[in-house]
């Protein structure tokens, strides 16, 4: 069995939240795809499908929207250009 074959159970609210807390806009997709996946997996009247679906939600606003600074973080300070010696020094 190849790891795309590999089915994988829904893990619990905790587990969830660890996984999807941890996406960067650049992975969001991937996370989502599982996610969905998991929501596939489970029967439509699930009490847990509203949970998957505002996860999945939330994700693919990460993957589209980027994430912004927290507020008040301070931004760094300009870093003064770089000066290269010249060879002329006779």
């Amino acid at each position: 069995m190849t790891v795309r074959e590999h089915t994988y159970p829904v893990p619990d609210e905790a587990g969830l939240a660890q996984m999807v807390g941890a996406a960067t806009p650049h992975f969001a997709l991937q996370i989502r795809d599982r996610v969905a996946s998991y929501a596939a997996a489970l029967p439509a009247d699930h009490p847990r499908q509203a949970e998957l679906t505002r996860h999945v939600a939330h994700l693919e606003a990460l993957a589209l929207g980027g994430e912004a600074g927290r507020e008040g973080q301070a931004e760094l300070p300009a870093r003064p250009p770089l000066a290269i010696p010249s060879r002329d020094t006779a």
